[in-house]
């Protein structure tokens, strides 16, 4: 069985990865729930409804 080498890249602490991951985490949920609960009038969305009123 051949010898393994170490790896020549040292992988950051686990801590530092975990405190990353945890704020990308509550930034994705943040920004879900900012684009949830903003009032319709903030996001222009078009719908079929525009064109239902013409007739």
């Amino acid at each position: 069985m051949p010898e393994v080498l170490p790896s020549r890249h040292q992988s950051p602490p686990r801590s530092r990865r975990t405190y990353a991951a945890v704020a990308l985490f509550l930034i994705v949920y943040l920004g879900v729930l900012a684009v949830v609960l903003a009032p319709r009038d903030m996001i222009a969305a078009e719908t079929g409804a525009i064109f239902a009123d013409g007739n």
